[in-house]
C-alpha cells in the first residue's frame, strides 16, 4: 500500500487518504477504529444507528449535506 511517510496534521492525513485508491480506503476504514482507540462496541453501536439517519438521505434535504 502506498502512503505518505510522514503526516502529522489532520489536514495532511486527510490529503493522504484522498490519494489512496478505493480499495486502500476501504481497508483503512476497516482498521481505523483500532488506530483511534475506539472500542469495538462503540463502532457496533454507530453502525447499528446508521439506518435511523437514512430518513435524511433524500433530494429535498441534499442542500444540507454540504454544511
Amino acid at each position: 500500500m502506498g502512503y505518505i511517510a510522514s503526516v502529522s496534521t489532520v489536514q495532511e492525513i486527510s490529503e493522504a487518504i484522498e490519494h489512496l485508491d478505493v480499495r486502500d480506503q476501504m481497508r483503512l476504514l476497516h482498521h481505523l477504529p483500532a488506530h483511534l482507540k475506539i472500542q469495538p462496541d462503540d463502532v457496533a453501536w454507530l453502525k447499528a444507528a446508521e439506518p435511523a439517519f437514512e430518513f435524511w438521505n433524500n433530494p429535498e434535504d441534499a442542500i444540507y449535506d454540504e454544511l
